[in-house]
């Protein structure tokens, strides 16, 4: 059977569904992973097929729109300032819809993750199964509010299903009118829009699964039986990519360092400053850092201090372990290395979802207090490395990290998905 994978987004939204792939195709699946260009040569690096989308990701990250999007340091900037992106970035959305119809043709089966819940219609227009797939939790309960409100108040079950509410609705209303106006033009059928694909997948008994631990997010009592929380989908080895001489002596030189980065988060304005603001850290918090530049560039290089190695890339799984501690944005994949690897976390929230693993991070005391972007200084930030290097943090994480290593997210995800597959057998039409 062929299955076809759809997701969007930067390098760190892919890596899960690129280990997903890898799992179902050692189980026997042709996969196709459909996401946008600019990690086509990552992607197939790994031996899958990629169908390629016609959306710069890095691009849009460049615009204003997206740049106003990231600034948003609360549920209610967030929600703003998504619905008026939304409208901005809907042609383009549609024209990408149209490539995902098309490669999605030949498919037995469909992966989707929930911000591309056009899988779910493509999925029931073709007669064939479709899953959800989700690094963070969609679905309503009452134990806990929303990822998106969750590093806010706690005001009871009610206020928690309403904040899911609100967060269905408004994360669905981000497609609903391109994946409208998509399927009008041009596969002119009937569909139901009325509710989110996110309530409708759960309703259709067709598997949803989320790539995260229980040890994070417990699994509420109250989900129905297709709802299945496996564990993170991680990759851990990258075929392309060996260490480079520099950064192993660089490890080698001196006690483990405190890896400091936040992955495709732009800053397009600002980030010679946070750049300097990450080194006063150091050198106040008296550390060694590794420092990931990812999608940000530096206006003027000064000769860097002898305790820091500035980095292009490198995969979290290797570089993680032989770290002290890790810095990042808080993006779910990145956030799922860092405590696999036992190490303690801070978490420097932009917006979305981050704030939640932030304070996540803090409940289970394996990291220090989050620290929102836009409150960020260096004395903030030595501070907050000097509180996770606590010897009770460092053995929170190390104990959480031998519990998480124990789960095998990509395998038990498959074997769900094959047993649903092998028990509905090819149900195109």
């Amino acid at each position: 059977m062929k299955i076809a994978i759809i997701t969007i987004g930067t390098r760190g939204d892919l890596q899960p569904f690129i280990a997903l792939g890898l799992g179902l195709k050692n189980a026997g699946y042709d996969i196709r992973l459909i996401s946008s260009k600019n990690e086509e040569s990552f992607a197939k690096s790994f031996g899958l097929d990629f169908y390629p989308l016609d959306v710069d990701v890095q691009k849009l990250m460049d615009g204003d729109e997206v740049q106003k999007m990231a600034k948003s340091d609360n549920p209610f900037k967030f929600i703003i300032s998504h619905l008026n992106g939304s409208k901005i970035l809907k042609q383009t959305m549609v024209g990408v819809m149209s490539e995902i119809w098309e490669g999605c043709q030949d498919a037995d089966a469909i992966i989707y993750h929930p911000g591309m819940p056009i899988g779910y219609f493509i999925a029931k227009e073709l007669g064939v199964p479709s899953i959800m797939a989700s690094p963070f939790p969609a679905t309503s309960t009452k134990d806990y509010p929303s990822i998106l409100f969750y590093s806010g108040p706690r005001l009871g079950k009610i206020y928690n299903l309403l904040t899911h509410f609100i967060f269905e609705k408004v994360f669905w209303s981000l497609s609903k009118s391109a994946i409208q106006e998509f399927w009008k033009t041009s596969i002119k059928s009937k569909i139901e829009t009325s509710a989110a694909p996110t309530k409708l997948q759960v309703l259709s008994g067709m598997p949803v699964l989320y790539g995260y631990s229980e040890h994070l997010f417990k699994r509420p009592k109250e989900w129905a039986k297709n709802i299945h929380v496996t564990g993170s989908w991680t990759i851990y080895d990258e075929p392309d990519w060996t260490p480079p001489d520099e950064l192993v002596n660089f490890l080698n030189a001196g006690k483990p360092p405190v890896y400091i980065g936040f992955g495709s988060i732009k800053d397009v304005s600002k980030f010679t400053e946070t750049f300097k603001m990450i080194l006063e850290a150091l050198e106040i918090s008296n550390q060694r850092g590794v420092i990931a530049l990812g999608w940000n560039n530096i206006s003027q290089r000064e000769p860097l201090p002898k305790n820091v190695y500035l980095l292009d890339n490198a995969p979290h799984s290797w570089l993680f372990p032989q770290m002290a501690a890790v810095v990042h944005h808080g993006g779910a994949g990145t956030t799922a290395a860092g405590l696999n690897a036992g190490k303690p976390t801070i978490i420097i929230p932009h917006s979305a979802d981050q704030p939640a693993w932030g304070k996540r991070v803090f409940e289970l005391g394996v990291g220090a207090k989050p620290i929102p972007k836009a409150k960020l200084t260096a004395v903030k930030l030595a501070e907050a490395i000097k509180e996770a290097l606590n010897p009770e943090i460092i053995e929170n994480a190390e104990k959480l990290g031998i519990e998480l290593r124990k789960e095998n997210g990509v395998e038990t995800a498959t074997q769900i998905i094959d047993k649903f597959l092998t028990k509905n057998g090819d149900t195109k039409s």
